[in-house]
């Protein structure tokens, strides 16, 4: 089975590259796309990797790639033609069953996958043509089975369409901006103390205003010239502040959570903040230093252990006695590997992972000292860390990047910070008056329903009494829809009972305006629906024609062998040889063998004499070589005996040749792959033709000439 499937995968890729190569150059995309739809478009590329990623590891799904070919992101540049033809009325091109496609649909999906905006030729708009009929016929044929209702099928595309509508559910503003903030900062690294009062984001209203007043009261000190270090060893409810007075070395963007970093980045070096709070409470972050970022650093090191500070000098005696040996001249890996007491490097060249000056699990005096190195192979003088006694080398160095090379890298990890938070705010806002969001009874029409049991977690829902709280495009938000949200996202929490309640409702209007927006995608931007429908179609190809081609190619085995015999001679080995190259370590070696073989010894038998010593004296390649197909064999006469070749690599050769093979048919077994392949062709075409006869075909060929001349 296994094989009959590894014999497939050729056969899809060939479709797969097909394809893919005739889908439009990102250039293209971006000289015609406005801002706003070449961000959806580049978010977008990265979600169908992302889900066609998945879609392999799954099932072998390369046909979802296929489908991404022949269907590309929505990009709206096309052709002179094309954009001409946009501009008249649709006239339809073929019809198949009771279905005609027109014109508009036609070239929407053709110039996606058009490289050039040159008009297309009459061969490029019938091969298209031709593959895009193939395509609806199938299509139809699952719609007709029923295919697109089966629970399977509407988990999965619902899967792939949550995805495809986060482009939609973000602000390109606020996102570029927040990449900008985020890349400038990276540029930056700050040195800062804090002071930690715990305060949970769920704490009672008394809690939080004690919390906030304790911090107020230790800053109005700092400022009044009071030693941040000191007040952060005996008041930080940081534990590690009693260890590092309030010190957090230096970090730069996304190290810290993001009201902590805003509060770090956005005060001068010699600042206190005001209180910033997180989830852990509010801190007091005093700006030590700022610096300019350097690149990463990649390194290799020798380094001798010590165990406690009686060891340190001896220790240093014995790095030392390494040092000299490298100053004269001795070889780096072979020292690392002889000297070296950190056994997860010394057989690899002492190498460790590229870091930089913010990484945090690497002592300061080691980074310090790396970055003195200027050059590639330099080394340091010994220096000591926690660890040990290091003599630290350069192996590579790499600059920061520019804003170019790194925002698709930051808008991801903005995508995924908290303060994607600002974003969701922006576009809810957005989207409340795009669809009119209306509030009717409000919180107020059903806080009484509510107790303490909501602050436990024990809230029980309540059937509710049609209570219209708010309104979004006319549809309706009942009290029960509220009472459901509460009872499966409800938490213990030390909040009040209001303010709890709040929270809620807070959140649960915010959801139901998302969720609104993201199930109206298709009316309101013409390039979502596009691609969910073809989403929709390349799921659903798939699953049909596993079930008629591919699948039915690796396990119809009478099928297949029919078709074999069938078409046998289409599998024909030309004339072979049956021969052996012999390869041999000297002359010497090569006349023993040779003579051996003139004298009809045997293969294995002259193979045990010759290697008795060195099993790679005589070395042999057996087989039946079609003519012309072997480089050795190209050098002799195609006819049966012994004959010197040219020597390579330092080996001695001849050939063998035992007996020449006319052209006699291929075993199937030996020709699955390519068999397989044309099963599979000769069953689509069948499948083809069938569905022509279920849903007649016909083309309209005068206007299918206007699309080329």
């Amino acid at each position: 089975m296994m094989h009959g499937i590894l014999s497939n995968l050729s056969y899809f890729l060939s479709k797969v590259f097909k394809f893919l190569f005739t889908s439009r150059s990102r250039e293209d995309i971006i000289a015609a796309e406005d801002t706003i739809n070449l961000d959806i478009y580049l978010t977008s590329q990265l979600i169908l990797t992302n889900i066609f990623m998945i879609t392999i590891q799954r099932r072998i799904g390369l046909a979802c790639l296929l489908v991404w070919g022949v269907f590309a992101v929505w990009a709206q540049s096309e052709a002179q033609t094309g954009a001409e033809l946009r501009k008249s009325a649709p006239f339809p091109i073929f019809s198949y069953g009771d279905n005609t496609v027109y014109s508009d649909e036609f070239l929407r999906v053709f110039n996606k996958n058009k490289k050039d905006k040159i008009a297309p030729t009459r061969l490029e708009i019938e091969e298209y043509l031709d593959l895009y009929i193939k395509f609806k016929l199938k299509v139809q044929e699952a719609y007709t089975r029923q295919m697109d209702t089966v629970p399977s099928f509407i988990r999965e595309l619902s899967g792939y369409r949550s995805q495809l509508a986060q482009p939609y559910l973000t602000d390109k503003t606020v996102t570029d901006r927040l990449v900008r903030q985020a890349y400038d900062r990276s540029q930056q690294e700050v040195k800062a103390s804090h002071l930690l009062i715990k305060c949970g984001l769920d704490a009672k209203p008394q809690d939080t205003l004690a919390a906030y007043q304790k911090i107020m009261g230790l800053r109005q000190r700092i400022v009044k010239g009071a030693d941040f270090s000191e007040l952060a060893t005996k008041h930080s409810e940081d534990e590690s502040a009693k260890v590092n007075n309030g010190n957090l070395g230096y970090f730069t963007a996304f190290q810290m959570i993001y009201p902590f970093e805003n509060a770090a980045f956005n005060h001068k070096v010699g600042e206190v903040s005001m209180p910033a709070r997180t989830q852990f409470g509010y801190h007091l972050v005093y700006v030590e230093d700022k610096r300019k970022v350097l690149g990463d650093i990649l390194v290799s090191h020798i380094m001798l252990k010590y165990y406690n500070e009686a060891q340190v000098d001896s220790v240093k005696q014995r790095i030392d006695a390494v040092y000299t040996k490298l100053q004269e001249g001795a070889d780096w890996a072979s020292t690392v590997e002889e000297f070296s007491e950190d056994f997860n490097t010394n057989s690899k060249g002492g190498k460790l992972s590229w870091f930089n000056r913010t990484t945090s699990n690497i002592p300061v005096e080691f980074k310090n000292t790396a970055y003195e190195l200027s050059e590639n192979g330099s080394y340091s003088k010994p220096v000591k860390t926690k660890f040990g006694w290091h003599i630290i080398r350069r192996e590579d160095y790499k600059a920061a990047q520019s804003f170019e090379e790194s925002k698709d890298r930051l808008r991801r990890k903005v995508e995924r910070d908290s303060r994607s938070e600002l974003n969701k705010e922006i576009v809810i806002a957005r989207v409340k008056e795009e669809n009119h969001y209306r509030g009717i009874g409000g919180l107020s029409a059903v806080a009484s329903q509510f107790d303490e049991d909501l602050l436990t977690g024990n809230y029980r829902e309540k059937l509710g009494d049609s209570i219209e709280l708010f309104a979004i495009n006319g549809k309706k938000y009942l009290d029960k829809d509220f009472y459901r949200y509460v009872a499966a996202n409800q938490t213990k929490t030390q909040k009040t009972l209001d303010k709890a309640l709040q929270d809620y409702y807070d959140d649960f209007v915010n959801q139901s305006n998302l969720e609104y927006e993201e199930s109206i995608l298709e009316e309101k931007y013409d390039d979502f629906k596009y691609i969910m429908q073809e989403y929709k179609d390349g799921i659903l190809l798939f699953e049909l024609t596993d079930q008629e081609v591919w699948g039915k190619a690796v396990e119809d085995t009478l099928g297949l062998e029919s078709f074999y015999n069938e078409n046998q001679a289409n599998y024909m080995w030309k004339e072979r040889a049956e021969a052996i190259v012999y390869s041999c370590k000297d002359e010497k070696s090569a006349k023993k063998a040779s003579k051996a073989v003139r004298k009809g010894v045997p293969t294995a038998e002259i193979l045990e004499k010759c290697n008795a010593k060195d099993p790679l004296t005589v070395k042999v390649d057996m087989d039946k070589f079609e003519k012309g197909k072997n480089e050795q064999l190209n050098q002799v006469e195609w006819a049966p005996g012994v004959y010197e070749i040219a020597a390579d690599n330092d080996r001695e050769k001849f050939v063998h040749i035992k007996e020449i093979l006319p052209p006699s048919p291929k075993k199937l077994e030996d020709n699955l792959g390519q068999i397989t392949s044309d099963y599979q062709n000769h069953l689509e075409s069948l499948w083809i033709a069938s569905l022509k006869k279920k849903y007649p075909v016909k083309v309209f060929e005068d206007n299918v000439q206007k699309l080329y001349k």
